[in-house]
């Protein structure tokens, strides 16, 4: 669960520390993008593209 605390940045809870860690790091990677991306068009995935990815990765 992500949230935000004001002026306090976000807040990041988890069922145990190293995925909350991990939550927070996915988080901060996110906002980068949208920072460097924010004036380009988005290109979406093909069908064939999200197919390939799970199944290398698996669906979830």
């Amino acid at each position: 669960m992500v949230g935000s605390a004001g002026n306090h940045g976000p807040v990041v809870t988890a069922a145990d520390l190293s995925s909350a860690v991990y939550a927070a790091e996915e988080l901060e990677e996110t906002a980068k993008l949208l920072v460097l991306l924010h004036a380009r068009q988005p290109r979406r995935l093909t069908v064939a593209q999200v197919d390939e990815l799970h199944a290398v990765f698996g669906k979830s």
